[in-house]
C-alpha cells in the first residue's frame, strides 16, 4: 500500500467511526458497527436473491412457457379486415382467415402487435381447439425473476434502513441521557447549583 492509500483508509475509518478517537463514545462505535453490519447484509442480499429466488422463478417460468408453446401451433393467416386501434394501445384488432392442414377454411379475431393492411400475411398461434391465441411471451420469465428479486432487495434495503434508524434513535436517546448526566456532574464540579 502506498502512503496515499493508507491515508484514504484512515480517513474513511475516521469518517465512519472506526478509529481510536478518544472523543468517540461507546454508542458511536456501536452505531458504526451496526451501520457496517446492516450495509453488508443489504449488499449480500443481492446475490442471494438472484441465486435463491430469481433462478428458480426463471427456471420454472421458462419451462412453463416452453410447455405452453409446445401445446400451440403456428399458422400463417391472411388479414381480411382491420379494426380501429385505440390510441393508447399498440395492438390492432384484425379479422384473419387461415386454412388447416386438411384444407378447412377458418376465420377469427386476432390482435396484431404490428400495423397491418388487408391482405397481409401474419403468423398466428392456435390452441388445441383451433382458436387464435396470443403466444406466451419469451421475456416473461426474465421479467418476473427481475421484478421479484428487485422487490426482495428493495424490501431488505428498506428493512435495513429502518433498523439502522431505530438503533440510531435509541443510541441518540442514550447519548442525550449521558450528556445530561455529564453536564450535571460538571455543574457540581464547577460550583454549580448543588455545590456548597
Amino acid at each position: 500500500m502506498t502512503i496515499g492509500s493508507v491515508d484514504i483508509v484512515r480517513r474513511t475509518c475516521r469518517r465512519v467511526g472506526l478509529d481510536r478517537n478518544p472523543m468517540r463514545r461507546r454508542e458511536d462505535r456501536w452505531q458504526a458497527v451496526v451501520a457496517l453490519l446492516l450495509t453488508v447484509a443489504a449488499v449480500a442480499v443481492v446475490p442471494l436473491a438472484v441465486l435463491l429466488i430469481g433462478r428458480p422463478i426463471y427456471g420454472t417460468d421458462s419451462r412453463a412457457v416452453q410447455q405452453e408453446t409446445a401445446r400451440l401451433h403456428r399458422v400463417d393467416a391472411t388479414v381480411t379486415e382491420v379494426g380501429k386501434a385505440p390510441l393508447y394501445a399498440p395492438i390492432t384488432p384484425v379479422q384473419v382467415s387461415w386454412r388447416d392442414p386438411d384444407g378447412t377454411e377458418h376465420a377469427g379475431d386476432y390482435h396484431s402487435d404490428v400495423m397491418v393492411k388487408v391482405g397481409a400475411v401474419v403468423p398466428i398461434w392456435l390452441n388445441d381447439t383451433g382458436r387464435p391465441v396470443q403466444p406466451p411471451s419469451p421475456t416473461r420469465p426474465l421479467s418476473r425473476a427481475v421484478l421479484t428479486c428487485s422487490a426482495v432487495v428493495a424490501t431488505t434495503v428498506f428493512a435495513c434502513a429502518a433498523a439502522y434508524l431505530l438503533v440510531r434513535r435509541g443510541l441518540d436517546r442514550r447519548r442525550s441521557r449521558l450528556w445530561e448526566t455529564e453536564w450535571e456532574t460538571v455543574g457540581i464540579t464547577w460550583g454549580g447549583r448543588d455545590a456548597n
